[in-house]
C-alpha cells in the first residue's frame, strides 16, 4: 500500500515572528498596564489574620506565541504546600505579520477561550480594563 502527501489548509496559525526586542516592547507596555491598572486595583494589603490565599503582584510574559498575564498569590496556611504560586488569567495570542493580537481568557478547568479577535495592542488593554472575565 503505498501513502500519499496532501496539503491541506489548516485553522492553526502561523507562529510568532517577533524579533527579541520587539517583544521586550511589548512585555514593557503589558507592564505599564499591570502597573496602572491591575496592582492598584486588585493588590491589598494582607489580611491581619490570613487564612485563605491572596493575591500579591501581577506580572508579563512571552511563551510561545503569547503574551501571557499572570497573577501570583499568597499562601498563608500552614498547611500549604508552596508559600505562592502563580497562574495565567489571560493571553494575547500574536501570530501574523500585522499588529493584530487575539484576546483569550483562561476559564476555571484550565482551558482557553477566545473572547475577541484581530485586536490592536491598545485595544487589547482597553478590553481587558472593561472585561468582566479579567477581574478578580
Amino acid at each position: 500500500m503505498s501513502r500519499q502527501m496532501i496539503w491541506m489548509k489548516t485553522d492553526t496559525p502561523p507562529k510568532c515572528k517577533l524579533s527579541k526586542w520587539e517583544k521586550q516592547v511589548r512585555v514593557a507596555a503589558a507592564e505599564e498596564l499591570l502597573a496602572t491598572f491591575y496592582r492598584p486595583r486588585f493588590v491589598l494589603t494582607p489580611p491581619a489574620t490570613p487564612e485563605f490565599n491572596y493575591i500579591i503582584d501581577f506580572s508579563a510574559n512571552w511563551h510561545g506565541s503569547y503574551l501571557r498575564f499572570n497573577v501570583h498569590y499568597a499562601c498563608p496556611s500552614p498547611n500549604a504546600l508552596v508559600p505562592s504560586f502563580e497562574l495565567p488569567f489571560a493571553r494575547l495570542g500574536y501570530f501574523g505579520d500585522r499588529d493584530c493580537y487575539n484576546l483569550w481568557a483562561r476559564r476555571h478547568n484550565d482551558q482557553w477561550m477566545v473572547l475577541a479577535e484581530d485586536l490592536t495592542l491598545p485595544a487589547a488593554f482597553a478590553e481587558m480594563q472593561t472585561n468582566p472575565w479579567f477581574s478578580f
